[in-house]
């Protein structure tokens, strides 16, 4: 081991640099520290509007519940024709495409979110795909997706289970009845000018 050298001449200073470091990594650590808050800050804020919509939303499935118990009001029969009708646009669209081909294995509509999940079964791959594009083409469709499709082999007959996935569009009610309106208004016009 080496023997220090001594200088008495120079001042007797500790070095500097520790404590430079020391004050740097406090600083940085007090800044890590204050955008961590901010984003605590805004994560809560986050919750607190879903958790205000979500209050809302409840609250209006009170106000439907509580129409089921008061029979006669006008706003509670007003409230359950709509929450009635909720669920037309889905039937519509199901049932314009059906074809006895098509087993229905289950089926589950969800007002709320506008989307209809179904499991069929068909004879063959093709079939399901093709119910699948019709539906894709109507105008009330917003999206399709095939989740699952499997083959199963017979006995008795060899089948396809598809499993859909389909959203319709906010306005659907209003599509179908204008879409029905001008088909039903081409073919009173379509006769008139057959005769020309």
């Amino acid at each position: 081991m080496k023997a220090r050298r001594l200088d008495m001449a120079a001042a007797n200073r500790p070095d500097a640099a520790p404590g430079i470091v020391a004050l740097l990594l406090a600083v940085a650590l007090l800044l890590v520290a204050m955008r961590y808050l901010d984003h605590l800050k805004s994560d809560g804020e986050a919750l607190d509007e879903r958790e205000t919509s979500i209050a809302k939303q409840e609250q209006k499935y009170q106000v439907i519940g509580k129409a089921h118990r008061n029979p006669g009001n006008p706003h509670a029969e007003e409230l359950m024709a709509q929450q009635r009708y909720a669920a037309e646009p889905a039937r519509d669209l199901i049932e314009k495409g059906w074809s006895p081909n098509i087993a229905l294995l289950s089926l589950e509509v969800v007002t709320m979110s506008r989307q209809i999940n179904m499991v069929f079964e068909t004879r063959t791959a093709q079939e399901a795909l093709s119910y699948a594009d019709w539906i894709e083409a109507q105008p009330a469709t917003e999206r399709v997706n095939v989740t699952r499709q499997t083959e199963k082999p017979g006995p008795p007959v060899k089948s396809v289970e598809t499993t859909l996935q389909i959203t319709w569009r906010a306005n659907a009610g209003q599509a179908m009845t204008s879409t029905a309106t001008a088909s039903a208004s081409a073919a009173a016009f379509a006769p008139t000018e057959a005769h020309r």
